[in-house]
């Protein structure tokens, strides 16, 4: 059972959010230098092409473990080579 300090201050608020996304241009460079596709990453990293397709479209964000394995298929040792933070405000616009 919640304190009454707990009580009182209300539901929690997430303010700035941080998102990471994929640099799409870092990857299709990446890919250029290494004369390999989209499906060809899908493959190497263990997942669907459709699913590749979305995180290219940024409909989905990469959990932890699919960025690792991204950046060791293309060969890369910096997460900022390949991803992008966001910062989002998921509070709704009065």
């Amino acid at each position: 059972m919640p304190s009454q300090t707990e009580e009182s201050r209300g539901p929690r608020r997430r303010r700035g959010r941080t998102v990471v996304r994929l640099d799409t241009a870092a990857l299709w460079k990446r890919l250029a230098v290494l004369n390999r596709s989209q499906n060809w990453l899908a493959r190497e990293i263990g997942v669907s092409p459709g699913y590749v397709s979305m995180l290219v479209n940024a409909g989905r964000t990469p959990s932890g473990r699919i960025r690792k394995r991204m950046l060791k298929a293309l060969g890369l040792n910096d997460f900022h080579q390949l991803f992008r933070l966001e910062v989002r405000d998921d509070e709704p616009q009065r």
